[in-house]
């Protein structure tokens, strides 16, 4: 009977253990499947390539004060001297100065190109070269301009008609030019242009802008 006790009090004990430990999941043992919520972080990272922190470089503009010049386009075939032929039309003047406007037309047979100023020297009736300054100090500043057969382009000229320095005030401040050689921009050789305007004062100095189309 003693031995018949101690069994039926082991097997209670053993009873209640096992259902205690089945009341909590997760204990060991427990093999039934359990969902378990993981959550991921993604963390943005920008891919696009960064810009050099360099200081941007733009192309200097022409300066109508400095007469500076941009780097020409392209030219596929430039006026020359033997491709053209020049009038000098007056504007209206101003006291103690005077406006013109150099007209130069495409007498060949082909089209050609003029880009910036080029120059001029005035010449007295004998054809002597006086003394001229041309400076690149008017506006229009330089533009391509195309010249069809028979086109013409301009170029603004401006001179002063009083005496300055040690130019004689009681007379002609200069000799009075009858012509002008022309040169067009990138050339060398000139042609000539008739000026009947008289002298230009200050030492020939003539203030200029670029050819614009006309």
């Amino acid at each position: 009977m003693a031995r018949h006790s101690r069994l039926c009090v082991v097997a209670a004990l053993a009873i209640v253990a096992l259902s205690g430990c089945g009341a909590r999941p997760g204990a060991a043992g427990d093999t039934s499947p359990r969902l378990t919520a993981t959550t991921t972080t993604t963390s943005a990272t920008s891919t696009s390539p960064t810009s050099p922190t360099s200081p941007t470089s733009e192309a200097p503009l022409p300066s109508s004060a400095t007469g500076g010049e941009s780097s020409p386009p392209a030219q596929e075939n430039r006026c020359t001297a033997g491709m053209l032929a020049g009038t000098v039309e007056p504007q209206n003047a101003a006291a103690g100065s005077r406006y013109v406007t150099l007209v130069v037309r495409n007498k060949s047979q082909q089209t050609c190109t003029l880009w910036g100023y080029g120059s001029l020297d005035l010449l007295d009736a004998s054809k002597n070269v006086l003394p001229t300054q041309a400076e690149r100090t008017l506006g229009p500043v330089p533009t391509l301009v195309r010249l069809r057969p028979g086109a013409a382009a301009g170029k603004i000229l401006h001179w002063g008609v009083v005496a300055t320095g040690d130019e004689p005030a009681d007379g002609p401040c200069q000799p009075a030019a009858s012509s002008i050689n022309v040169i067009p921009p990138d050339e060398t050789a000139p042609f000539e242009v008739d000026f009947e305007f008289g002298p230009v004062c200050d030492s020939g100095r003539i203030e200029t802008s670029a050819y614009f189309p006309r």
